[in-house]
């Protein structure tokens, strides 16, 4: 009996204590099973075709705060399936992803945008914004794929490593994998007329495009004349035919994307409704100079008047294409601009000096590799020695300027980067050049020592001629001495 009730006791004992034992683990579980995250896997297309594209989603039924989680493990067959690529859910806000592959797996990461540029995990939720709190199922990513040519059977997929779900407060969140999927490879004939990408290269759609909506409008600029569309089929081996994208009008245009799927039989049309400005000028486009006064760009003018040798041309200025006149060798193009002040007009522009300066034909000289200016003297500015005021007709413009006794011709330009100067008329080359006073010192030094010298050497010979007229003098008197009177 005695036995009995020992051997009694220690059950209990024994009961009790697995029941401490299990509260313990239990407890913290239950405590934190709002943060238990379940993963399931699923396929858009159960039963898909060569050449078809399956989408398999990850969902979870909640993202408790996460802020960073994966590398998700999604296994594949890579021998059936192309991988294409992949897309995070769309409740999922402020997030970046990493993909990497290996032999049958794709990889995903992802991290909350905001803690990334941070760098911490510090539980701020002061930010509602950069934090995504949800306790309803939702997509947390989705990878596409295209079924291989030569595919069959059963493709499984499955999550093979759910990696590291981590909160605001840097904790780890616990998951749980549900299941695993397949899709069977079927051998019918493909009805799908779908595009899966539609998008141009000179604009942006008006909207995100889906497969579902089959209308579509963009703006290009003027100058556009044509533009390559981009459209991709749902299935490989439908037929792809696109009408309408070169010499586009001024005003509307209609682009149509016809798909024919592989059953040839099915038939759907796509349209992007493209209007093409009638400006040449981009919305809102400026440009700076280097002291920083903005100019907005204007359209050009018919019939306006530009120097010789420059033609008009499609130009990326300041990250805006517009129109600007160019001349081969010279560094500056003419733009039309407006200063907010003065009336729109052509300015010169030096995109490596961001120099802007306002153009006046008759104040402008072309050269073979730059611009002159006619400029206004300041008055700390001195006048070459010798030079007086005079004006010159050089290339049927009018030059105010100065001349000197010798006929050389100077006047006060600008250049491109703003710097001022005399320049002297190269008659020769037609050309102006930089004027440099010549310094004649030396010849001033020489002409006068030569004076002096011719003044020595003619008080030499006068002094020669006065001895060699005393010395003859002497010696005729004592050849022919005179008689002494007694």
């Amino acid at each position: 009996m005695r036995n009995s009730l020992v051997n009694v006791m220690r059950k209990s004992l024994t009961a009790a204590l697995c029941a401490v034992i299990f509260v313990c683990f239990a407890m913290p579980a239950f405590l934190r099973a709002d943060k238990l995250i379940n993963l399931s896997v699923r396929a858009n297309n159960t039963d898909p075709g060569i050449g078809d594209i399956v989408t398999v989603s990850i969902t979870a039924d909640n993202f408790p705060q996460i802020v960073r989680f994966g590398p998700v493990k999604l296994h594949y067959d890579d021998e059936q399936l192309e991988y294409i690529n992949v897309e995070l859910g769309s409740e999922i806000l402020g997030f970046v992803f990493n993909v990497s592959q290996d032999t049958d797996f794709i990889n995903v990461s992802a991290v909350n945008q905001y803690f990334q540029e941070n760098g911490t995990e510090d539980g701020n939720t002061s930010a509602p914004d950069q934090i995504v709190d949800l306790s309803t199922n939702m997509i947390l990513l989705s990878i596409s794929f295209r079924v291989r040519q030569g595919a069959s059977g059963q493709i499984p997929f499955w999550i093979d490593n759910p990696g590291t779900f981590v909160d605001a407060d840097g904790s780890n969140v616990s998951t749980v994998v549900d299941n695993s999927i397949s899709v069977t490879i079927s051998d019918r004939v493909s009805d799908d007329a779908d595009l899966v990408m539609l998008k141009i290269n000179a604009a942006d759609l008006d909207q995100t495009f889906t497969p579902d909506v089959t209308e579509y409008t963009a703006t290009v600029e003027r100058q556009v004349t044509d533009v390559a569309v981009t459209a991709n089929p749902s299935n490989l081996w439908a037929a792809v035919v696109i009408n309408g994208n070169n010499n586009l009008q001024v005003g509307l245009n209609t682009i149509t994307v016809t798909v024919t799927a592989q059953d040839g039989v099915t038939r759907k049309e796509y349209k992007i409704n493209v209007i093409r400005k009638e400006s040449y000028i981009p919305d809102n486009a400026v440009l700076a100079d280097l002291n920083g006064v903005s100019y907005t760009f204007v359209d050009v003018p018919n019939g306006i008047t530009v120097p010789d040798g420059f033609t008009q041309k499609i130009r990326t200025v300041n990250e805006f294409t517009v129109p600007a006149f160019v001349k081969d060798g010279v560094s500056s193009v003419l733009l039309y601009l407006y200063d907010g002040e003065n009336p729109p007009g052509l300015y010169l522009y030096n995109s490596d000096l961001k120099t802007v300066i306002p153009f006046d034909m008759n104040k402008t000289t072309i050269r073979k590799s730059s611009i002159l200016i006619a400029a206004e003297i300041p008055e700390d500015v001195v006048i070459p020695k010798g030079f007086v005021e005079a004006v010159a007709e050089i290339g049927g413009m009018s030059y105010n300027g100065y001349v000197n006794e010798e006929s050389v011709f100077i006047c006060y330009l600008m250049d491109e980067t703003g710097k001022c100067d005399f320049y002297s008329y190269d008659e020769l080359d037609n050309l102006f050049v930089r004027f440099v006073p010549v310094d004649r010192t030396a010849e001033v030094t020489y002409n006068a020592l030569m004076k002096v010298f011719m003044i020595l050497t003619a008080f030499e010979t006068l002094f020669l001629i006065v001895i060699v007229s005393i010395v003859h003098r002497v010696l005729s008197r004592r050849k022919n001495p005179r008689p002494r009177h007694v």
